[in-house]
This record gives structure tokens, C-alpha cells and sequence, in this order.
């Protein structure tokens, strides 16, 4: 459950720390020690003295039932010696438990913080092994993720938010909770047992730490600001073009699809040419039949020694150049040219293949390293194979893939007639009573720091974005809930100050859960009254 904003727990040593502590033993422990084994060693003497002592005979009374030795008897230096060392041993205690008591607290605290590097080290290793890294970044600042958008079905590059500094937002509980149950319908999964991950509570413990030991100074954090609210801004303005631009790409898709079938029947028996032809009686070389799986009887010319026939480089070089004008698809430039290239992104070893009978290395990698024939061809019949049943799937389901392009075309055009993503920065400034510089910041800190949540599908992109305030995981604003939840305006920039605490109420009839992130450490009272007054016009 996410518990209510308090400084993230210390660490405390256990009865273990002595493992992770080291050799870091303080005097009094070893005074202690010392004491202790003397004691030991006094007692031991005691008990083998008293088995050296004579049995009785037979006849003679036992000892336990003989008279003891009177006062007379006991009080002399034996008594003395017993005291004695009765008293040096209290005086040994006395002072070597307050030494041990000084000393524990710093073997502790060191032992603590020996654990937490541990912990530290471990909790960067999940962090990479689970991949946090492919969408938060390498450094936790933040990046993208793909996502199929649900509305659309197209691939979105989901906005991934920044971890290295989400502790100024978030409350170590709060944290918990996205890392083990994650935020269903977006990329991020669940990570912990409870959620139905593979991360032991322990485990998210670590992950925690290390969140801790990367999380930037306060000023850091505070520096990003005009980036963001610049980001915001732009990203309003250049919406028209990305949404062309996007339209572009899909355009694109839908008329690949409908040319795959025509290239998969120019290619479709390339693999089982090839076949034949590596393995093919004075076509063949034991090198190059073995690379198909099949014996060679009969091998023929290989003046270059490569592992290929002459004659067989030849056939490869031209089959290679139909495949290279075949195998085309639209690509759209940044600028919206649409051209028509090889599919090298999918497929980087299909084309270009040119083999030299006379040279055993023709072609090198994009570094300038030669790189053998039968090594390059062998690449090439592993992505002519992936590129023939890509196509063979494509043109056997045609139907479905058009219709799933048809549907995000669809989507994207409509998108581009509502433009969701606009924002009257001139209608936010009249009804919030603000200057225009004012309301075009208020619109940027909104879309940078509260959209993510608060307005459907901003993450997503400008494409599937539904407009300010339309909900997501946390509540839709439009039509005055702001004036309804929140009558006192102090009230409700407190709240975004402080944000929102499990079972504690607030403005009317609210019951926070702990998701409404505080963000009085990330942003000034001014810029969080700015965002305020844009939200009570929505």
C-alpha cells in the first residue's frame, strides 16, 4: 500500500553486519572477547581440578553427603584468590563494556553503510538486467518506449518519464508501488511478486537504493524546468507537421503492404535456388554446401579459394541485383519526401551483395573490416529467408494487415482534423486573468509536468493526445472540476504543493490515494499558481 509522505527509513545494522562490516572489530569487542575466554579457561580449571580430586573408596561416605569445610577452614588466601579474581574480572566488564558500547555505534553505522553500497550495487544490476534502462535511459533522465497505441493500433514512442529525480515527486512508498504493480496500459510492466513480476521485495529494496544514490541535487532538478516548458511549447507548435508527417509514414505502410505480394512472387524461390546452387554438382564446394546443410559431390572452380564456385558468385551477384529492385519500400524523409530504398533497417545484409570470383574477401563492413565471402553470404540467406516469410505472411493475410494500416491512417487523419493538441493561448489568458507570456508558460508547465497524467494520451504523442485535462490515470479537469473539487484557490495550490496522501482527504469530498505527486521541492509557488489558474479554466 502507499503510505503517507515521510523521509525515506534509514538503514540499520543487523546481527549479521559483521559479514558486510569487514574487519572493522572495535577495542571493546576485543576486550569483551578476551574477558569472556578468560572466564571460560577460569571455570574449565575449576572442573578439571575437582575430577583430579581422589574417589572415595568403596566404604567411605560420598562427598555430597560429608560435612564441608567450616569458616575457619574456607577464610584464608584461597578465599582471597577466588574474590580476587572475582574483582578483577567485574573491573575487566566494567570497563571494557562501556569502550564496547562507544565503539558499536560508529561498527554500526559502518556495517550499515557497507550494506547499502550492496544494496546500491545490486539494485543497478536489476535496473539493467530488467531493462529499466531501454525506456528511463541510461542515466534514469528519461527516454521512450515502444507502445502500441490501443485506439489506433500503431506503434507510438511512448514518453518514459525521469528517474533521477523522482524522489523530489514521490515519497519511497509511492515509488514502491509503480515498481511493483506498474502502470497498466502503458509500457511500464509490473516488476514485484505481488504485481506478478520477478522482483522479490528485497530486490525492489535495491532497486530503491540505487534510485537513491543517482538522484540529481535539487538545483539540477530545478534547471530542467524552462527545457521542459520549452519542449511543451514547441511540441504544440510543430504538431501540424509531426501529424503530417506521420500520415506520410502511414501512407507508406498501407502502399508496401499492398506491393507485397508482386515482390514475394519475383523472390519467393530465391532460398531453394540458392539452395540447389550451393550444393549442385560443379556448382558446389564442400564450404558452401555444408552452408546450406547438404553435401557436395562434385566441386567446381574456386579460383579465389573462398568457399564459393566461381560460377556460383556470378548467379549470387545477379539475383542479388533483382532482389535489390524489388525489395524497395516508401521511406518518408524528415522533410516529408517520400522515396522508395531498401528495406536495409529490417534486413541490413540483403543488399548490395557483389562477389569477386577472384577475391575471397569482396566486401567489407561499414567499419572498412574485409569480411570473407562465405561469412557475407551467409548473412544475406539469413535475411533473404526472414524478408521471404515476412512476405509470405504478409501476402497470405494481406486482407488483415490492410485493414489494421487502413484503421491507423484512418486514426491519424482524424487526428489531424481535431488537432486535440492545439491549445488558444489568448482564451487560457483572458479566462485565467494573465498576460500571454503567462499563459503560454502556464500551458508549458501544465504539459510538462501534468499531462503525463491528466490529459489522455499525451505520452503517446501529439497524434493521440485527446487535449488538457481530459484524464488519464488521474482525473479528468475539463468542464470546472477543478472549481468543484478545490471552491479556494489556496487550497487547491496547496495541493499541488504538497500532492496527494493515501486515505487523507482533500478539497471537497477527495480521498487521496498517493499518486499525485508533490512538486513543491521541483517547482516555484509562482510557476505552481501558474498551472493552477490555467487547470481552473479548463
Amino acid at each position: 500500500m502507499i503510505g503517507t509522505r515521510i523521509a525515506a527509513p534509514l538503514v540499520t545494522a543487523t546481527a549479521g553486519d559483521a559479514a558486510a562490516g569487514g574487519s572493522n572489530v572495535g577495542l571493546g569487542a576485543v576486550v569483551l572477547t578476551l574477558a569472556a575466554a578468560a572466564i571460560l579457561i577460569w571455570v574449565s580449571y575449576l572442573v578439571l581440578a575437582s575430577r583430579r580430586r581422589r574417589r572415595p573408596a568403596p566404604e567411605e561416605t560420598p562427598l555430597n553427603l560429608q560435612p564441608y569445610m567450616s569458616d575457619d577452614e574456607l577464610e584464608t588466601s584461597r578465599l582471597t584468590r577466588v574474590l580476587g579474581t572475582a574483582v578483577v574480572t567485574a573491573a575487566v566488564l566494567a570497563v571494557s563494556l562501556p569502550v564496547y558500547y562507544i565503539n558499536e555505534s560508529k561498527r554500526q553505522a559502518e556495517a550499515a553503510e557497507a550494506i547499502e553500497d550492496v544494496d546500491v550495487e545490486e539494485g543497478e544490476r536489476w535496473f539493467e538486467r530488467f531493462e529499466c534502462i531501454r525506456c528511463h535511459g541510461p542515466d534514469a533522465g528519461g527516454g521512450n518506449a515502444e507502445f502500441v497505441e490501443k485506439r489506433s493500433g500503431l506503434t507510438a514512442q511512448w514518453s518514459a518519464p525521469s528517474l533521477n529525480d523522482v524522489f523530489y515527486r514521490y515519497t519511497a512508498e509511492e515509488v514502491r508501488f509503480f515498481v511493483v504493480y506498474g502502470r497498466s496500459g502503458t509500457p511500464m510492466p509490473a516488476n514485484g511478486l505481488e504485481g506478478g513480476g520477478a522482483l522479490t521485495f528485497q530486490e525492489v529494496d535495491q532497486v530503491l537504493a540505487y534510485l537513491h544514490s543517482i538522484q540529481v541535487s535539487q538545483s539540477t532538478a530545478l534547471d530542467k524546468i524552462e527545457g521542459a516548458v520549452t519542449q511543451a511549447l514547441r511540441r504544440i507548435e510543430n504538431g501540424a507537421d509531426t501529424l503530417a508527417l506521420l500520415i506520410a509514414e502511414q501512407s507508406a505502410v498501407l502502399a508496401d503492404i499492398t506491393e507485397a505480394p508482386k515482390q514475394f512472387e519475383v523472390i519467393g524461390d530465391f532460398a531453394d535456388r540458392i539452395k540447389a546452387l550451393l550444393s549442385s554438382d560443379g556448382t558446389c564446394t564442400n564450404a558452401s554446401a555444408a552452408l546450406v546443410g547438404l553435401i557436395c559431390a562434385s566441386a567446381g572452380a574456386d579460383s579465389d579459394r573462398d568457399g564459393i564456385t566461381d560460377s556460383a558468385e556470378l548467379a549470387l551477384n545477379q539475383m542479388s541485383t533483382i532482389v535489390d529492385s524489388t525489395m524497395l519500400v516508401r521511406r518518408v524523409a524528415e522533410d516529408g519526401v517520400v522515396s522508395k530504398v531498401p528495406d536495409a533497417g529490417a534486413f541490413p545484409n540483403l543488399f548490395g551483395l557483389a562477389l569477386d570470383p577472384n577475391d575471397g574477401f569482396s566486401m567489407a563492413e561499414a567499419s572498412g573490416e574485409p569480411v570473407a565471402d562465405l561469412r557475407e553470404l551467409n548473412s544475406f540467406l539469413r535475411d533473404l529467408a526472414n524478408a521471404t516469410l515476412n512476405l509470405s505472411v504478409i501476402t497470405e493475410r494481406q486482407d488483415r494487415f490492410l485493414e489494421a494500416a487502413q484503421k491507423g491512417l484512418d486514426f491519424l487523419i482524424l487526428s489531424d482534423e481535431t488537432k486535440a493538441w492545439e491549445v488558444d493561448f489568448e482564451a487560457v489568458a483572458e479566462a485565467a486573468d494573465l498576460n500571454s507570456e503567462e499563459a503560454r508558460r502556464a500551458v508549458g508547465l501544465f504539459n510538462a509536468y501534468c499531462s503525463r497524467c491528466h490529459s489522455g494520451g499525451y505520452s503517446a504523442g501529439v497524434a493521440y493526445e485527446q487535449g488538457p485535462g481530459t484524464g488519464a490515470w488521474a482525473p479528468a479537469l475539463t468542464n470546472g472540476r477543478s472549481l468543484v473539487q478545490f471552491p479556494d484557490v489556496e487550497d487547491h495550490v496547496q495541493f499541488v504543493i504538497r500532492g496527494s496522501e493515501l486515505a487523507v482527504n482533500y478539497g471537497i469530498n477527495g480521498i487521496g490515494r498517493g499518486w499525485m505527486p508533490a512538486f513543491g521541492q521541483l517547482l516555484s509557488e509562482q510557476d505552481i499558481r501558474l498551472i493552477v489558474a490555467f487547470e481552473r479554466t479548463l
